[in-house]
């Protein structure tokens, strides 16, 4: 069953404006409507779009009529042009055109390139939901900007939305992540379906989470799961996308997951193992989430074998928080 979307107004909408267009929507003329519409620098918040989208289709049709005319007749370009498309995805739903469809795309794409995440643009969500309804995918880029513009706090469109686009499993752009996207077409469906549980990596290991991992991965050699994961881990410690060379928001409780199934007791100790993750202490940029991970993974692998690279790292991590953890994993 399909969530029932709701709309919340975005935080500089005027509500009078909101009460003109609803009444134009109902009653007016499409040509008044749309000159209420077109022109405005802001563009359209939440629910104004929602009160557009809900017309009937026989206004909403000659409401696009006259947006498709005013942007021929004044032969508009660069922000007047993109407002003009933008309405016309809030308000075409069931009669979407190719030529939109792909001025829609270009917009996305563009965004996609120029943005590493956009927690304010209401125009963002209108074209991708537009694409969606029109059976149009959506590059991974542009997964990843409406993923990171979500977790940014935009939550009126992103629950349902986020809902409509289960792929990629992970947000390309970083250098473990794209490998491990390369390499999933190859490796068969239990990797696919580990990937969702690698990011539902809690903030500590549990026997749950173990069981879950080794019941998925059934069958494969748990020296082939090592050899497979490893190289992923040890991307994951050069860091991410995001400015400070942190992990995008999407993907982070996926490193943290990898941490986990590497020092599960599926896997037995390996030294490439140990080096991986004493690298993601040692090195990665997100403290709280990343390094703190490999250092409990260290302090639960089988029989002491992280014990020694905890050892080493005490004496040469700086970060406070980092080295306490690393003591209390020794004492423990």
């Amino acid at each position: 069953m399909s969530r029932v979307r709701t709309y919340h107004p975005s935080p500089w909408e005027d509500p009078g404006r909101v009460d003109l267009v609803s009444r134009l929507a109902a009653e007016g003329e499409p040509a008044e409507l749309a000159g209420r519409l077109l022109h405005r620098s802001d563009g359209e918040g939440h629910r104004t779009a929602a009160v557009l989208r809900a017309m009937p289709e026989e206004r909403r049709r000659a409401l696009a009529g006259v947006v498709v005319e005013h942007i021929g007749a004044h032969g508009l370009g660069g922000d007047a042009r993109r407002q003009g498309m933008v309405l016309l995805a809030v308000i075409s739903r069931g009669f979407p055109r190719t030529v939109w469809c792909e001025e829609w795309n270009t917009l996305l794409e563009g965004w996609a390139r120029r943005w590493y995440f956009s927690g304010t643009s209401d125009e963002l969500p209108a074209l991708a939901e537009a694409l969606l309804d029109a059976g149009r995918p959506l590059s991974g880029e542009v997964v990843g900007l409406l993923r990171r513009s979500a977790y940014d706090g935009c939550l009126d469109w992103a629950a349902v939305l986020l809902d409509r686009l289960p792929e990629p499993p992970l947000n390309p752009g970083e250098p473990w992540s794209d490998r491990v996207l390369a390499e999933l077409p190859h490796l068969g469906g239990p990797w696919r379906r580990l990937i969702p549980w690698l990011r539902d990596a809690k903030a500590a290991p549990s026997a749950r989470w173990d069981r879950a991992a080794a019941a998925i991965l059934d069958g494969i050699d748990p020296e082939t799961v090592r050899r497979t994961v490893t190289p992923w881990l040890a991307l994951a410690t050069h860091g991410g996308s995001a400015g400070d060379s942190g992990h995008d928001s999407w993907n982070v409780t996926g490193v943290r997951g990898l941490a986990w199934l590497l020092s599960s007791p599926a896997l037995p100790p390996h030294p490439e193992t140990v080096r991986a993750l004493g690298a993601l202490v040692e090195r990665s940029p997100v403290k709280n989430v990343v390094a703190g991970a490999g250092v409990r993974a260290l302090a639960r692998l089988a029989d002491g074998a992280g014990q020694a690279e905890l050892r080493r790292l005490a004496g040469c991590v700086g970060h406070t928080v980092t080295r306490r953890q690393i003591e209390n994993a020794l004492t423990a």
